[in-house]
C-alpha cells in the first residue's frame, strides 16, 4: 500500500466522483480509478459503490475512511517534520482570494516571498468566501482570505485577522432622494438584491435588520459582486458592497450611497490549524504578517 493509494481514497470519499477527485488531485481520470482498483484489491474489501451520480462509499469503506485520514495526517506530520530540519523552504502553496489581487496586497506579499523564499511557488484562486473556507477544510486550497463572519467557532480552521473593510449600502440613481434620507425601516421596504447562499454580506444585513426587528423585501439573486452593481445600475433595487467598490461605481453615475451609517465586515487570513508548522504555510503567514503591517505572531 502506497501513499497515493490512501491519498485517493479520500479524495474519491469526500468528492463522491471520480472526475472530481482526479481534478482535486492533479491526475488523469485512468490513474486515480487504478489506485481505487488497487487499493481494493490489497485489501480484499470493496470500497465503494459505483453509481450513475458517482461513488458512495460502502460500509468497509466507510469504516476504514477515518483510518486512512489518520494516516495521511501521521505522513503529513512526517513530511512538515522533515521540512523543518531544511534550512531551505519550497513548495507550492496554493490560496484563494475574495476580491482583487492588489485589494489582498498580493503583489506586495509576492515581493516579500521573492525575497525571503524564492522556492515558494504560489498559485492564486479567484473565489468567494464560502467557497476558499469550503476548499481550505477539504485541503484543495492551501489558504485562503474570507470575510470572518462565515467562521464558525472550533479548533479546525486558524484564522489571522487582517482589517475591517467598510461596506456601503447602495441603490440606483434615480433613488438618491429616497435613499439618503432613508432609515433602517425604510430601507427594509425597499427591493433588495440579494445574495448566494451562505454569502458574508448576506449574514451582515441581516444581522443588521434582524436585530431592528426587519425584514427585507429580496426581489432578486446575484452570485457576484458585478452582477449586484449591474442589477442596482439597472434599477431592480438596493444591495450591500464593499466601499471602495460603492465609491467607484458612484463616481461612475451608476449608483448613489446610504450614508447614514457604517457597516463593516473583517477580513482574515485562514488555513488549516493542523498545518500551523508547516514551512510553507508558516513562510506565508509570516509574510502576511509583514505586508499588513500586523504585530509578529508568536508560537
Amino acid at each position: 500500500m502506497e501513499f497515493y493509494h490512501l491519498r485517493t481514497f479520500v479524495a474519491v470519499a469526500e468528492e463522491e466522483h471520480l472526475t472530481r477527485a482526479a481534478e482535486r488531485l492533479g491526475a488523469s481520470l485512468p490513474a486515480v480509478s487504478a489506485h481505487v482498483r488497487g487499493l481494493e484489491e490489497e485489501l480484499g474489501v470493496p470500497l465503494f459503490l459505483r453509481t450513475p451520480k458517482g461513488m458512495r462509499l460502502t460500509g468497509e469503506g466507510r469504516a476504514l475512511l477515518a483510518e486512512a485520514r489518520l494516516a495521511l495526517s501521521s505522513l503529513e506530520a512526517v513530511r512538515t517534520r522533515a521540512g523543518a530540519l531544511r534550512q531551505d523552504v519550497t513548495g507550492v502553496a496554493r490560496i484563494g482570494l475574495n476580491n482583487e489581487a492588489a485589494r489582498m496586497r498580493v503583489p506586495e506579499l509576492l515581493a516579500a516571498l521573492t525575497r525571503r523564499h524564492p522556492g515558494v511557488e504560489i498559485h492564486l484562486v479567484n473565489s468567494s468566501s464560502p467557497r476558499i473556507l469550503d476548499n481550505v477544510r477539504l485541503g484543495r486550497l492551501d489558504l485562503g482570505f474570507v470575510y470572518d463572519n462565515i467562521l464558525e467557532p472550533g479548533h479546525e480552521i486558524e484564522a489571522m485577522a487582517l482589517e475591517d473593510v467598510d461596506m456601503a449600502v447602495v441603490g440606483p440613481t434615480s433613488w438618491a432622494d429616497r435613499v439618503c434620507r432613508a432609515d433602517w425601516e425604510e430601507l427594509a421596504r425597499l427591493p433588495w438584491v440579494w445574495f448566494s447562499e451562505r454569502c458574508p454580506f448576506q449574514y451582515l444585513l441581516e444581522s443588521s435588520f434582524s436585530c431592528r426587528d426587519l425584514a427585507l423585501n429580496k426581489v432578486m439573486v446575484g452570485d457576484n459582486d458585478a452582477t449586484l452593481r449591474t442589477l442596482v445600475a439597472a434599477g431592480i433595487g438596493l444591495t450591500l458592497l464593499r466601499k471602495d467598490d460603492a465609491l467607484e461605481a458612484e463616481a461612475a453615475g451608476e449608483v448613489c450611497l446610504w450614508r447614514r451609517e457604517g457597516l463593516r465586515l473583517g477580513l482574515s487570513l485562514v488555513h488549516r490549524r493542523e498545518r500551523a508548522d508547516d514551512r510553507v504555510i508558516a513562510a506565508i503567514v509570516s509574510a502576511v504578517t509583514e505586508v499588513w503591517g500586523l504585530p509578529a505572531r508568536r508560537r
